[in-house]
């Protein structure tokens, strides 16, 4: 029953284009290039501000050690709106 309705739909398909007069009444395809599920992945592409936790050398917030290196620091760091990765100091330390 599946195979029938497949064939008469592709025959259909198929001879739709054949009788068709002007070109405007030839169905027109087009192919959507886009990784977006609908529902899923819907707007990924958009930045937003999801912060995330950094440790990174922070020498102006809290200084060096005694050997001349940048003290860690805590950074939450995520993207603008406008997709600018930005950082800001918390904290000093790694904890």
């Amino acid at each position: 029953m599946v195979r029938l309705i497949s064939v008469i739909l592709l025959s259909l398909w198929i001879t739709v284009p054949a009788f068709a007069t002007d070109a405007e009444d030839v169905p027109r395809f087009t192919r959507n290039d886009t990784l977006e599920i609908p529902g899923l992945t819907a707007g990924c592409h958009i930045c937003e501000w999801r912060p995330k936790l950094n440790h990174m050398p922070a020498a102006e917030q809290c200084g060096s050690d005694d050997a001349g290196s940048p003290l860690a620091g805590l950074f939450e760091c995520g993207f603008t709106p406008d997709c600018q990765r930005e950082c800001h100091f918390i904290r000093c330390g790694t904890q």
